[in-house]
């Protein structure tokens, strides 16, 4: 779909909420939607009221739209300027950008300081832990009440005495979904290979990568990121944006003092209903305009396979998906279907020509 009708739906939508909207933009609101049926989502998840049970992470993940928009309404929507760069997507189909997020990259001048204090230079003393292998998750409860659900392949730990600290600090190797349990006083602070991530009470996934990646995407509240061995690493996120660091698909060490790798500020991906980003919470597989190297990593984590490429050709094949409880024969089956994939096991392997 074409961004003038999406970015004028967003904006008609902002006068109706705010009561300032006119007969004539009404008509055009109603015209838009009978036009583009696809922004219906959109405009329910808009209108629904907010829900009073913070830990539904079902209920959190829907409303985070209705949190970005008040922002936009308290003055910050009108600013074209502040609003991430959306990218064009071949073989876009059914993959919604959102366009609502406030800022591309928001340094706090006062209030980040202070959060940015909080953070040890160093990787804080760990004595417990939790680790996930290939083909398992785990949901943690840590003393605070902070819930933690670690995907595939991942490690968490965190100090003994970590409800008596005045930091509440882990460390973080992998994946992990957190609802943070909120507290003013004690900061929440994650400890990851290139980058410290504070929070005061929020909803959010975080990936780190062996590779050097790192990604945290918002759902609710606010986080501020420090990235490591950078004059400017400093940023905050608000609820729909996420911050990418690195390429996932490259397998070199994380790139050194004079070659820091590029950092991006977009938009949390929506397929149909479902944010793409913390799909796997529900044990489900996203995949929106996702190249095949990049699938299959996440197949290998999920199933303990390996996956082997003889064609580069191959890796960059793009796919769009969602699967729930199916095996991994189904799924290479099925976008065989969407996509012809010349492939055979060998063993515990995949092989991809």
């Amino acid at each position: 779909m074409d961004r003038i009708p999406e970015n004028m739906f967003f904006r008609l939508f902002a006068r109706k909420l705010s009561g300032n909207a006119s007969a004539e933009e009404l008509e055009q609101l109603e015209e838009i939607l009978k036009q583009h049926p696809e922004l219906q989502f959109f405009y329910n998840e808009l209108i629904k009221p907010a829900q009073p049970h913070e830990g539904d992470l079902e209920r959190a993940e829907q409303s985070y739209v209705a949190d970005v928009m008040n922002m936009q309404l308290r003055g910050v929507w009108d600013n074209d300027n502040l609003l991430p760069p959306k990218r064009s997507q071949p073989g876009r189909g059914k993959i919604y950008r959102l366009v609502l997020a406030a800022a591309v990259a928001i340094v706090l001048v006062g209030g980040f300081a202070l959060l940015k204090a909080t953070a040890k230079k160093s990787t804080p003393h760990t004595s417990n832990e939790t680790a996930t292998t290939k083909g398992s998750k785990s949901t943690v409860k840590l003393p605070d009440g902070t819930v933690v659900m670690l995907n595939a392949n991942s490690r968490l730990q965190y100090d003994e005495n970590f409800n008596k600290m005045s930091r509440r600090e882990v460390v973080l190797e992998g994946e992990a979904y957190f609802d943070v349990a909120h507290n003013e006083e004690r900061p929440f602070i994650i400890h990851t290979k290139n980058a410290d991530v504070t929070v005061l009470g929020t909803v959010f996934n975080v990936k780190t990568l062996q590779s050097g990646y790192f990604e945290t995407a918002l759902i609710k509240g606010k986080v501020a990121v420090h990235l490591k061995n950078r004059s400017k690493g400093d940023f905050v996120l608000t609820p729909g944006q996420k911050l990418m660091v690195g390429d996932k698909n490259d397998s070199d060490e994380i790139a050194g003092e004079n070659k820091l790798s590029p950092v991006r500020i977009d938009t949390i991906t929506l397929l149909d209903s479902l944010v793409v980003e913390t799909s796997w919470t529900k044990n489900q597989l996203v995949f929106a305009d996702k190249p095949l190297v990049e699938i299959a990593q996440e197949l290998e984590q999920v199933f303990g396979v390996k996956i082997i490429f003889r064609s580069d050709k191959a890796k960059q094949a793009r796919y769009n998906g969602a699967f729930s409880d199916v095996d991994l024969d189904e799924i290479l089956k099925i976008l065989d279907m969407s996509k012809p994939i010349n492939y055979y096991r060998e063993k515990n392997s995949i092989i991809i020509e």
